[in-house]
């Protein structure tokens, strides 16, 4: 990653959140306030920030550092009386290179939703929301190779769809029963490369807690480089 991807990406968040092409400008945290916002969203980029939502939010952060917003929970105070479902932090990290190593001979790989859905049929809920499988496009599913092509199963599978036309948005899931063979490895890659080639900037979003997901992330050469947390506000 170097400094155009960086303004990229930062250009991507700005029209991700309705504001400003400029809006995430570098040194400094920017408040934008949107009158009928459903959210209170807090984003990082290097050293710029941006906190987005009501006026009262934003007064009720003043005081607040961006470590502060940050933290787990820390925007569901601003107001617990108005704040609902929370969501984050969340690492942020993209990738500005190719990579080649794929571990694994001649993937059997599927590009089909019906395959992705499968997946998703096998695997947990939370895990399930978290990859947003078939929210995305562009599927690259691993199929078992053990069995006739028409009847392999599924056993990870990695997807991205479009941000603002600039970032992929990668999102990866693995069967429960397939896990620790590096098959996650092999779809995002795969995933990551063919977003490069189209020429997108890739960005992996990992729950902080998430060591298994940061660590696949580093291994494909993705670079942490923001976050972003948000709290839904409950309705009057």
């Amino acid at each position: 990653m170097d400094s155009h991807h960086h303004d990229i990406v930062r250009l991507a968040w700005s029209r991700h959140l309705g504001l400003a092409d400029t809006a995430l400008r570098s040194g400094t945290r920017h408040s934008f306030e949107h009158p009928n916002a459903t959210k209170i969203t807090f984003v990082r980029l290097g050293d710029a920030s941006a906190l987005v939502g009501p006026q009262w939010a934003l007064d009720a952060a003043r005081e607040r550092t961006d470590d502060d917003l940050a933290e787990r929970g820390v925007l569901a105070e601003l107001d617990p009386a108005r704040s609902g479902r929370v969501r984050g932090p969340i690492v942020l990290s993209y990738a500005g290179d190719v990579g080649s190593a794929l571990d694994h001979h001649d993937p059997l790989i599927s590009h089909e939703l019906a395959h992705a859905r499968a997946l998703e049929a096998s695997c947990a809920p939370d895990d399930v929301i978290a990859a947003e499988l078939t929210q995305k496009h562009s599927w690259f599913t691993l199929m078992g190779d053990e069995q006739p092509a028409e009847s392999a199963s599924p056993l990870a599978g990695a997807a991205y769809i479009e941000w603002e036309g600039l970032l992929a948005d990668v999102g990866v899931l693995t069967a429960p029963e397939a896990r620790r063979h590096g098959y996650g490895q092999v779809v995002a890659r795969l995933a990551t490369n063919d977003a490069i080639d189209e020429g997108l900037i890739p960005q992996w979003r990992s729950d902080t807690q998430n060591g298994v997901a940061r660590r696949l992330a580093s291994r494909l050469g993705y670079e942490e480089w923001g976050e972003v947390t948000s709290v839904e506000l409950a309705r009057p």
